[in-house]
């Protein structure tokens, strides 16, 4: 068995496979690659049969944290239902959860312009320390990190303000944002006699 001498990276494949490539010549060049490529033919593959795990995972309520908007792009074709929030630096947003979300996202827009990587805080009522998310790799290009939690989880959720805040990883960090979810829990279901 020939081993392949130029694979896709692994980048290129997951764009590929999540629709983000431009249509045109770079399609056009993954796609004859892959038909002549065994070696990276299964990658993709591989890469196919983890995505349709991940949404099987989410709609479990097993996945959060964060997400690339490639992913989020693809578990959204797959069928996983999505409530999106986007925010801007400074910016507060009401925000709740349905009964048929798999997945509630916070879109942070940042300016990442130098950054390498990120860390997302999150504190709760009187400044309680919710979470925190170290060391994700950013790229400029993207503008913003997607947090995810699953559906399920924030249905358990009291009504709270959030507080996220978004800075640049390494020993000496500087605020990038800071956002504010104003959560308002689910009314439960009336009952009918």
């Amino acid at each position: 068995m020939a081993t392949c001498h130029s694979p896709i990276p692994e980048a290129t494949l997951l764009d590929y496979w999540a629709r983000d490539l431009v249509e045109g010549d770079e399609v056009d060049r993954v796609e004859e690659h892959l038909f002549a490529c065994s070696d990276c033919s299964r990658r993709l593959e591989q890469m196919t049969s983890l995505g349709k795990g991940v949404a099987t995972l989410v709609r479990q309520g097993r996945v959060s944290g964060i997400v690339s908007r490639a992913l989020l792009n693809r578990l959204q074709r797959d069928g996983v239902r999505v409530r999106l929030y986007s925010l801007s630096p400074g910016e507060t947003v009401a925000c709740t959860v349905f009964p048929d979300d798999d997945l509630v996202v916070a879109s942070l827009r940042a300016d990442l312009s130098g950054v390498q990587a990120v860390t997302l805080s999150v504190t709760g009522p009187e400044d309680s320390a919710m979470g925190k998310v170290d060391e994700v790799p950013v790229s400029a290009s993207d503008g913003e990190v997607c947090w995810a939690l699953a559906g399920a989880a924030v249905r358990q959720m009291p009504s709270m303000r959030l507080r996220l805040t978004l800075t640049t990883a390494g020993d000496f960090p500087s605020v990038l944002g800071e956002y504010v979810l104003d959560h308002t829990a689910p009314t439960p279901p009336m009952d009918r006699p």
